[in-house]
């Protein structure tokens, strides 16, 4: 059962998902999110090689660069939340002959 469009009265509204944003937007989202996941997967990585280092030695140094790496991943998280949000998509109910919108709550 398909509910009939009011705008066109001619077509029928089809359940479809939608990108939140303009084009435009979704592609800078997209520039955002994949960098990001993989700038977390090297922060993960780094600190894991520093942690796996510094327990041979005790250094100061050793301690900053964790530091720097654990920042580096929030960085890098928050960037791909931004990211992630530009990308969304939504449900729509679009007419099939008009392409009318409607949302779909």
């Amino acid at each position: 059962m398909h509910i009939s469009c009011k705008i066109c009265d001619k077509g029928s509204l089809i359940q479809r998902k939608k990108y939140r944003m303009s084009g435009p937007v979704v592609f800078i989202g997209y520039v955002l999110l994949v960098p990001s996941v993989l700038g977390v997967i090297v922060s993960a990585i780094m600190f894991l090689e520093i942690s796996s280092a510094s327990r041979l030695n005790n250094d100061a140094a050793a301690g900053l660069a964790g530091g720097f790496s654990i920042f580096l991943g929030l960085a890098f998280f928050v960037s791909g939340l931004l990211g992630w949000l530009l990308v969304m998509k939504k449900q729509v109910l679009e007419c099939n002959i008009c392409s009318a919108v409607v949302n779909a709550s």
